[in-house]
């Protein structure tokens, strides 16, 4: 089963490109589409090692050629391609899938949908109670999940808001702690991901990041994890010590409209 890319947004547009998804989802994504196209032409599914050889020659393609695409376009554009809608085709191969994105890229529907998304969105900026109100929410639904078993996703979001309050005391020797932690976790993640990893996934993708962890070289992903792991090392604190973290939270709400007044207004 396919792992829910996120909600269509009005504006497709405005989701992350084919860059900012995992190998493996851009991978199987192809893969669906792939067979969906022989389904839908009639014709017989060609054997498993043969559409493999595709998606894997497209997942490591499409990105490098065509860095603007959306994840849920690439079905798309396939569909339309094999009914012909950007012209005539000859036969199915990685070059006929490449021409499908191409020609789906430059179409007039996708240039619109390109104009409609560098117009500026007037979104108000919530006032201070409101930025208040929805951080300590999250944190709160942070802290439930620790306590339920959960991994903390918004850990490092969480952890920028309690250290603003003056929650977080981590020492300099802690926080250079949590960042070896912090590599030691994402590497074993990489390398369980190695083994796990089908020959025809970029494995040397993987590898390289594994190479940036250990010469700390991947200084985004290890800030992150080390901010989670931070943020878990807080909450589990909250629960020996027994604590009530949104009374902690709600005493240190001047503080925050404070330290954000001059942001807000300018």
């Amino acid at each position: 089963m396919i792992k829910q890319i996120g909600p269509i947004a009005a504006n497709p547009l405005a989701l992350p490109s084919i860059r900012n998804h995992q190998d493996q989802d851009i991978f199987q994504v192809i893969l669906m589409s792939l067979a969906k196209s022989y389904t839908d032409l009639g014709r017989e599914q060609p054997p498993q090692k043969d559409k493999d050889y595709l998606a894997n020659e497209l997942a490591d393609s499409l990105p490098r050629k065509f860095p603007s695409i959306r994840l849920h376009e690439i079905p798309l554009a396939f569909s339309n391609g094999i009914r012909e809608k950007y012209g005539t085709f000859y036969g199915l191969s990685v070059v006929t899938f490449e021409k499908f994105i191409e020609a789906h890229l430059n179409s007039e529907a996708r240039e619109q949908q390109a104009k409609e998304a560098l117009i500026p969105k007037q979104n108000k900026v919530p006032d201070l109670a409101t930025q208040f109100e929805v951080a300590k929410g999250n944190a709160l639904n942070a802290f439930q999940d620790l306590r339920s078993g959960k991994e903390i996703i918004s850990g490092s979001v969480v952890y920028g808001f309690l250290d603003q309050l003056g929650l977080l005391q981590f020492s300099v020797s802690q926080k250079w702690e949590l960042v070896e932690e912090a590599c030691l976790s994402l590497t074993g993640t990489f390398q369980q991901q190695l083994i796990n990893t089908a020959p025809m996934i970029k494995r040397e993708e993987i590898q390289r990041k594994i190479n940036a962890l250990k010469d700390r070289s991947a200084v985004d992903m290890i800030r992150n994890m080390s901010k989670r792991l931070g943020t878990s090392a807080f909450f589990k604190s909250c629960m020996l010590e027994e604590l009530d973290l949104e009374a902690l939270i709600e005493e240190r709400r001047e503080r925050f409209f404070t330290l954000n007044k001059t942001t807000h207004e300018n």
